[in-house]
């Protein structure tokens, strides 16, 4: 994501969790699906670039820090509009929530988020997820709330992870240093979004 404000310790945001968090997703992804990947096949692409269209997904860190500019409003309104995934990760509370609701109005003015529910699809195309309680992300007291953004047909073009921190989960997960479980939950979270991405 270009333009975002640097977190604690200096780094953009979507610098967080990289490259650790891509590196074991990708590699549970490998292992889990026929998706054709590597362990250092994530590209990092500013969201302005037109390069983006070549990728079926795209996973933003810390949307709450979100500062988007009108070439990367124009860029990512078309990438939605041709089909591709956006998933917007690693944030929570009322001052991240504004500042990411505002910046995505300007790309989609037209059209709202929906709250979803376990039902959704999305949440069944590969894993079978049975809650969307799956945890609480750092520093927070709020449970994780799933948003999408749907087009004409009903797929979903965007999936909002409010409250959570998937990337936490995928970095740490061969550290200890959160439980299993969560990490577990965490990787299904982000294979059901890639095979959705690709498949719907």
């Amino acid at each position: 994501m270009g333009g975002g404000r640097r977190r604690r310790g200096g780094g953009p945001g979507w610098a967080h969790d990289y490259p650790r968090a891509e590196r074991n997703f990708l590699n549970i992804l490998a292992e889990l699906t026929t998706v054709r990947t590597a362990p250092e096949s994530y590209v990092i692409v500013q969201l302005e670039d037109p390069e983006i269209m070549r990728y079926p997904f795209l996973y933003f860190s810390e949307p709450g820090t979100w500062e988007i500019t009108p070439e990367e409003t124009a860029n990512l309104k078309e990438y939605l509009d041709r089909g591709g995934f956006a998933i917007f990760d690693d944030f929570g509370g009322g001052r991240d929530w504004a500042v990411f609701h505002q910046n995505f109005k300007s790309v989609v003015p037209d059209r709202d988020l929906e709250l979803l529910t376990v039902d959704d699809p999305i949440f069944h195309c590969f894993f079978d997820i049975e809650t969307l309680a799956m945890g609480v992300r750092q520093g927070s007291r709020q449970r994780p709330q799933f948003f999408g953004l749907r087009d004409e047909q009903g797929r979903l073009q965007m999936i909002v992870n409010f409250n959570n921190d998937l990337g936490d989960y995928w970095e740490w997960s061969d550290a200890g240093l959160f439980p299993l479980s969560l990490s577990n939950e965490a990787y299904k979270f982000g294979v059901n979004y890639v095979v959705y991405s690709l498949t719907h």
